[in-house]
C-alpha cells in the first residue's frame, strides 16, 4: 500500500516539475551508445541508464571497450556516454580529450569514493597500513601487487609507481588480470591469511565481503578521495537535450551502488533485471533523475517510466 501510494503521490508530481508534452527528440538522438570497461559499477551505472533511456522510448546500445579506447571512441562519435570517468586516477587518459574540447564532464555521479591499494586488515594490523610500508614486506608479498585489467588507469599508476621506485617498489611486480581475476586472488589469499596488496575501490561489494583496510600515504597518486564524472562527446547535450538534461541529474551513492552491485554478485541476476527492481524500491530516486525530463516523443517522462516499471 505505502508503494501504491508513493507511486501514485509520484505520478501526480509532488514537488516535481512534471513539463506538458513537448518536441521529439532529434532521429539521431533516439539511440544512445553507451561505453562500458567491464567494471561491477558501471554495470549498475549503465544498467539505471538503460532503463531509464528504454522507459522513455529510446533504443540504446552498450559496447564493451577498454578505457582508452572509451574516450577516443567518444572523441569520433561511435559513443554518445560514458558513466566511469574516475578521477583523480583517470586524469592521464581524459585530459587530453577534455584540454581539446572533444569531449566533456557534465556531472558528477558519484562523490566520496576510493580508488587506490587496500590490503586485508590481518596485514595492516601487522603493520602493513601504509605505501611506505609495502617494500618491507616485499618477501612476504612475493614482490607482487594485483592490478585489474591491462590499460586501467590505476594499473597505469601502479606501473608509474614501480617504475620511479616511488616507495622503493621499483622491484615489484604488478599482476594484471581482470577485476574477477583480482578478486579471486584476495579471496583465496584472506582464508589462508595470507599478506596480499592490491587495487580496491568503493562502491564494491568486496567492501561488504572483506574486512578491507585502504593503505594512506598515495594521495599524491591515487588522490585523497576519488569522484566519478559522466562524459559525453563534444556538442551532445546540445544535439540531444533531453537525453542530456537526464545525464545532468543522474547521480548515484555509495549505498546504492553497493546495494545493487551486492545483489547482481549473490544472485547471477542479469544488471539489467536488478537495477530495475531496485529503481521500483525506489522510486523517489527515479523521480528525481527525470525530474523535467520527456519522453523521446516529448510526452511527460516520469509516467511512461513508472509504467515501464509495472507501477
Amino acid at each position: 500500500m505505502k508503494k501504491k501510494l508513493l507511486a501514485s503521490m509520484v505520478f501526480l508530481g509532488v514537488g516535481l516539475r512534471i513539463l506538458p508534452a513537448q518536441a521529439a527528440e532529434p532521429e539521431a538522438c533516439q539511440m544512445v551508445r553507451i561505453g562500458d570497461v567491464g567494471w561491477s559499477d558501471a554495470a549498475v551505472t549503465n544498467g539505471v541508464t538503460m532503463n531509464l533511456l528504454a522507459g522513455l522510448g529510446y533504443k540504446t546500445r552498450e559496447t564493451m571497450v577498454t578505457l582508452a579506447v572509451a574516450y577516443l571512441s567518444l572523441e569520433n562519435h561511435q559513443l554518445d556516454v560514458f558513466l566511469s570517468d574516475w578521477e583523480p586516477s583517470g586524469a592521464s587518459y581524459v585530459d587530453p580529450y577534455l584540454k581539446r574540447g572533444k569531449i566533456e564532464r557534465i556531472t558528477k555521479n558519484l562523490s566520496g569514493a576510493r580508488y587506490t591499494l587496500a590490503v586485508p586488515d590481518y596485514v595492516a594490523q601487522q603493520g602493513l597500513k601504509d605505501f611506505k610500508d609495502i617494500a618491507s614486506w616485499a618477501p612476504k608479498l612475493n614482490n607482487t601487487i594485483y592490478g585489474i585489467e591491462s590499460g586501467n588507469d590505476g594499473n597505469k599508476i601502479i606501473l608509474d609507481m614501480i617504475k620511479a621506485n616511488d616507495f622503493g617498489l621499483g622491484k615489484f611486480h604488478l599482476n594484471e588480470s581482470s577485476e574477477q581475476g583480482m578478486l579471486s586472488q584476495v579471496s583465496r589469499a584472506i582464508p589462508a591469511q595470507k599478506p596480499i596488496v592490491f587495487l580496491a575501490w568503493e562502491p564494491h561489494p568486496m567492501n561488504m565481503n572483506f574486512h578491507l583496510t585502504y593503505l594512506t600515504g598515495g594521495e599524491k597518486q591515487f588522490g585523497a578521495s576519488a569522484e566519478v564524472n559522466t562524459v559525453v562527446g563534444s556538442g551532445y547535450v546540445e544535439k540531444c537535450p533531453n537525453v542530456g538534461h537526464l545525464l545532468k541529474q543522474l547521480t548515484f551513492t555509495i549505498p546504492s551502488e553497493n546495494e545493487m552491485m551486492k545483489t547482481i554478485s549473490e544472485s547471477h541476476t542479469k544488471p539489467a533485471q536488478v537495477t530495475k527492481d531496485w529503481m521500483k524500491a525506489h522510486l523517489e530516486a527515479v523521480a528525481k533523475w527525470l525530474d523535467g525530463v520527456t519522453t523521446v516523443d516529448g510526452k511527460p517522462g516520469l509516467p511512461a517510466v513508472q509504467a515501464y516499471l509495472g507501477q
